[in-house]
């Protein structure tokens, strides 16, 4: 081999490692790129679901949200015709009552109601409250008290304080005392009422 052929030999193997050189770089920078691109197409993958997680959980408080503000609106949209009702139903109660006191039974509800309070109390003197616009019951009360319950003391007094009907009965010491207005009467019977007006009335709408 001359010196021709052996630098062209040289040269040509040296082309071939460059090219086999420059072969492995361009492999290894095309594995490196592909890693990279995996990677970046877990992360997108990762980041999309977390999105789409996120978006779902947002979708699903929005929704229940949106429940409990029904949920509230309804119990609210009741409360308040439970409310309208009620005060519809005293307002004719009251208006029931007051009628009720022009009738001569306002005087035996009285007169039986004393009957039955002075049982609940320890004492055998009273002051009895009634309502001033019934002045008119007063003597007749008086007698009759002091006729048929002759074992007890009644002072029966005029008051402004009671204004729907009915009367008020101290013990003489003034420890004791029964209320039993008409005003009383309702407000003890609120949730009775309430309940049967949610029960009888409500429960049809």
């Amino acid at each position: 081999m001359d010196v021709a052929e052996k630098i062209m030999a040289i040269k040509t193997e040296i082309i071939e490692e460059v090219k086999e050189e420059n072969t492995k770089r361009i492999e290894k920078k095309r594995e490196e790129l592909i890693k990279k691109y995996n990677r970046f197409q877990n992360k997108l993958e990762s980041k999309k679901e977390n999105i789409l997680k996120s978006y779902k959980n947002k979708a699903e408080q929005k929704r229940e949200q949106i429940i409990s503000r029904a949920i509230l609106e309804k119990k609210s949209d009741r409360r308040k015709k439970l409310n309208e009702c009620m005060n519809n139903f005293i307002q004719e109660l009251k208006k029931e009552l007051e009628n009720f006191t022009a009738e001569n039974d306002y005087y035996l509800f009285i007169y039986n109601s004393l009957k039955e309070a002075v049982l609940e109390l320890p004492d055998n003197e009273f002051i009895v409250f009634i309502r001033a616009k019934d002045e008119n019951l007063k003597s007749d009360l008086e007698n009759r008290l002091q006729k048929e319950m002759n074992n007890y003391y009644f002072e029966i007094k005029l008051t402004d304080k009671i204004k729907s009907g009915g009367f008020i009965i101290k013990t003489k010491n003034k420890q004791q005392l029964l209320e039993n207005t008409f005003a009383a009467l309702i407000d003890s019977s609120r949730e009775e009422i309430a309940i049967e007006l949610k029960k009888n009335i409500l429960a049809q709408k």
